[in-house]
C-alpha cells in the first residue's frame, strides 16, 4: 500500500477531478459532488484518508460511498481511475487555464480543441506569438484580460493562506479540546484570525498553564495534528492533515493578558503600542509591561494591559494601526455589533431552489437559533441552473411560506426573493411581482466583464427600485476565484443612502462581500447594511459569524446593520419606500 495522503493532497485530487469533468461536459450535479467533497476533505480535522479505509468517511456531511471508494483507490493505487481516464483526454494544465477571469471551462476546451493550449505555459506562448486572436469565441476584451492576469506577479512569501472558513472551525475545536489539557486555566485564538482576517498564513493560539508540557502534548496528540513541526519550552509548532500550521505560544496565568494582547495585534498595531510605552516611560513585551526603573508588571487581561498604558480596550478587530489607539485615549472606541444583536435572516434558500434544506427544516434551524425572523429568498427565473423559480412557482412558494408563517407563534416568517439583477440592467421579475413579496434582494450574478460604469449603472437602477430592499453581494467577489468586480462603490453608496437600501455584507465565507474595507466606506457616508448568512442548508445560517467579524472591522455599531431591526421596522422601512416611489 502506498504511503497515507494527507487531506489536501486527497482534496486536490477530487478538485482536479471535479474541474475536468466539468471541462469535459459533465452534469453540474456530479461536479458539484466533486466540488462539495473537496471541502469537507480540507475541513476535516482526521485524516480522511484513513477514515476512508475504515469504511467511515461517509460519516462525514457530502461525503458518500463514491468519494470514498475512490479515496481507498487512490490510496492503494496512488491515483483514482477516473481521473486518470480524464487525462487521457484533457490535459491537467486546463483546469487552471478555466480558473482564469472571463474563461471559465467552456473556453478552455475551446483552447485546447482550436489551439492545442492546455496549460499556462502554452497560453503564455500562444499570446505571445498572437495565435489567440484567430481562435473563434475569444473577443479583444477577453484576450486581453487573458494578457493582464498573466502579467499579474506571482506571491513572492510562498506561503499558502487559509481562508477563514476553514480556520476559524478548526482554531475553534482546537482550543475547545487543548482547554482540557492539565493545567490550562485560558486558551484563546489570537493572530489574524481573531482579528477576523479573511485569510491567514497559519493558527496561532495562546494559552495560559502552569504545564506547558502537558498542553504540548495534548496539541501533538490531538487528531487534527500530523505532526509537529517545532517544539520549544513555550511554543509548539504543528501541522494539520490538511497542511494547515498551528502555532502555540504559552505563558503563566499571571501574564495572559500581555501574551494574547502581544499575539493579537497586528504588527503595526504592537509597534504604535510600544511607541506610545516609550513616550510614558514604560516597555511593552509579551511578558508583561516594565516601567523605568525596572519593575515588570504582569497582567490577567487585555483590559489591564490597555488601562496600565491609558487606553481603553480596543476589539480586536480593530488592531490595525487605523487610528484606533487615539479612539482607545479619547475613550471613544466605537460599540461594534455582535452575532447577539442580529435578530434576524434576510437572505436564505432552501430546496425550492438551489438550497439544501427544506422550509420545514429551514424554519426548524431559525427556532433553534432564536430568531426572531426568517426570510425566504431562493434565486429567481435567470438562474435556471440553480433551480430558479418562475412567476408561477414563485407564487405558489409564497403560499406554502404563508401557510406555515400561521402555524408559528414564535418566528416571523416572510417570503421573498434572491432577484437577478440583470446584464441589461433591469431586474429579473416586473415591479407587479415584486410588490407581491415581504421582501426583495437584488443580486448581480453574470455580467461581471462589464464596463465599470455599465456595472455600476446596473446596481445604482437595482437601487433606486422601491421593491428592492437589499443589494446583494454588490462585486461578485469569490474568494480565490473571482476578485471584485469593478464598481463605483461611492456612488452605489451614495444611491443606496438616497434610496433607503441596504448593502449587503455576504457571510458566506467564499464571498464576504462587500469586504470590510468597503463596509467602512459604506458605514462612514451612513449606508445602512445587511449580514446576511445567504444560507442554502442549515448549517449555512452559522455563517452569519463570519459577516459579523467583516461589520466589526469595518466598525459597524448596530444602529447601522439593518437586520438588528425588529421585523415591523423592516416592514415599514419598505412600505415607507413603496408609498413614495
Amino acid at each position: 500500500m502506498a504511503d497515507i495522503p494527507s487531506n489536501a493532497d486527497v482534496a486536490a485530487a477530487f478538485a482536479l477531478l471535479g474541474d475536468l469533468l466539468e471541462i469535459d461536459g459533465a452534469s453540474r450535479h456530479r461536479v458539484l459532488a466533486y466540488r462539495r467533497a473537496t471541502e469537507r476533505i480540507l475541513d476535516a480535522d482526521r485524516s480522511f484518508a484513513r477514515l476512508a479505509l475504515d469504511g467511515r468517511a461517509v460519516e462525514l456531511p457530502d461525503i458518500g460511498k463514491t468519494i470514498q471508494a475512490k479515496t481507498v483507490e487512490l490510496v492503494e493505487t496512488g491515483d483514482i481511475a477516473a481521473l486518470a481516464t480524464l487525462r487521457t483526454r484533457l490535459p491537467e494544465g486546463l483546469a487552471e487555464i478555466a480558473r482564469l477571469r472571463g474563461l471559465g471551462p467552456k473556453r478552455a476546451r475551446l483552447l485546447w480543441d482550436a489551439a492545442d493550449i492546455g496549460d499556462i505555459a502554452s497560453l503564455r506562448d500562444a499570446l505571445a506569438a498572437g495565435r489567440l486572436d484567430g481562435v473563434s469565441g475569444l473577443g479583444a476584451k477577453t484576450i486581453a484580460s487573458i494578457a493582464a492576469q498573466l502579467a499579474e506577479p506571482e506571491e513572492l512569501d510562498g506561503a499558502p493562506r487559509v481562508a477563514i472558513g476553514r480556520a476559524l472551525p478548526l482554531a475553534e475545536r482546537l482550543v475547545a479540546d487543548l482547554g482540557e489539557a492539565p493545567g490550562v486555566e485560558a486558551i484563546e485564538i489570537a493572530g489574524g484570525l481573531r482579528r477576523g482576517a479573511e485569510s491567514v498564513h497559519d493558527i496561532d493560539l495562546a494559552a495560559a498553564t502552569t504545564d506547558p508540557a502537558a498542553l504540548a502534548a495534548a496539541l501533538a496528540e490531538h487528531e487534527a495534528v500530523s505532526r509537529v513541526v517545532s517544539q520549544g519550552e513555550h511554543r509548539v509548532v504543528a501541522e494539520t492533515h490538511s497542511a494547515v500550521l498551528i502555532e502555540l505560544r504559552s505563558g503563566p496565568p499571571e501574564s495572559f493578558g500581555n501574551l494574547l494582547q502581544h499575539l493579537t495585534g497586528s504588527a503595526a498595531h504592537n509597534t504604535r503600542l510600544r511607541e506610545r510605552a516609550v513616550r510614558i516611560g514604560l516597555s511593552v513585551s509579551e511578558h508583561g509591561i516594565t516601567d523605568s526603573a525596572g519593575a515588570e508588571a504582569t497582567h490577567r487581561t487585555e483590559a489591564e494591559v490597555y488601562a496600565a498604558l491609558g487606553l481603553a480596550e480596543i476589539p480586536p478587530e480593530l488592531r490595525e494601526d487605523d487610528g484606533e489607539l487615539q479612539l482607545a485615549e479619547a475613550g471613544a472606541v466605537p460599540r461594534l455589533v455582535t452575532g447577539a444583536d442580529l435578530r434576524g435572516e434576510l437572505h436564505a434558500h432552501t430546496d425550492w431552489s438551489d438550497g439544501r434544506a427544506s422550509l420545514k427544516e429551514m424554519i426548524a434551524a431559525a427556532r433553534a437559533r432564536d430568531y426572531e425572523y426568517l426570510v425566504i429568498t431562493d434565486h429567481s427565473r435567470r438562474q435556471a441552473q440553480a433551480g430558479g423559480l418562475d412567476v408561477e412557482r414563485l407564487r405558489r412558494q409564497g403560499e406554502v411560506v404563508k401557510e406555515a408563517a400561521a402555524r408559528l407563534g414564535d418566528l416571523v416568517l416572510a417570503h421573498g426573493s434572491e432577484v437577478d439583477v440583470l446584464p441589461g440592467g433591469g431586474l429579473d421579475f416586473p415591479d407587479e411581482v415584486l410588490a407581491e413579496l415581504d421582501f426583495v434582494v437584488a443580486s448581480p450574478h453574470s455580467g461581471f466583464t462589464q464596463p465599470p460604469e455599465k456595472f455600476t449603472g446596473r446596481l445604482i437602477a437595482a437601487a433606486e427600485n422601491p421593491y428592492v430592499d437589499v443589494i446583494g453581494h454588490p462585486t461578485g467577489r469569490m474568494l480565490n476565484s473571482r476578485d471584485h468586480r469593478a464598481v463605483d462603490l461611492d456612488a452605489l453608496i451614495a444611491a443606496a443612502i438616497l434610496t433607503d437600501t441596504a448593502l449587503e455584507i455576504n457571510a458566506q465565507p467564499r464571498r464576504l462581500d462587500l469586504d470590510a474595507r468597503m463596509a467602512r466606506r459604506a458605514r462612514d457616508a451612513g449606508a445602512m447594511l445587511s449580514i446576511d448568512a445567504d444560507a442554502h442548508s442549515v448549517t449555512a445560517l452559522d455563517f452569519r459569524r463570519f459577516g459579523v467579524l467583516v461589520a466589526r472591522r469595518a466598525r459597524l455599531g448596530p444602529d447601522q446593520v439593518l437586520n438588528t431591526l425588529p421585523w415591523p421596522e423592516i416592514a415599514a422601512r419598505r412600505a415607507r419606500r413603496i408609498a413614495a416611489a
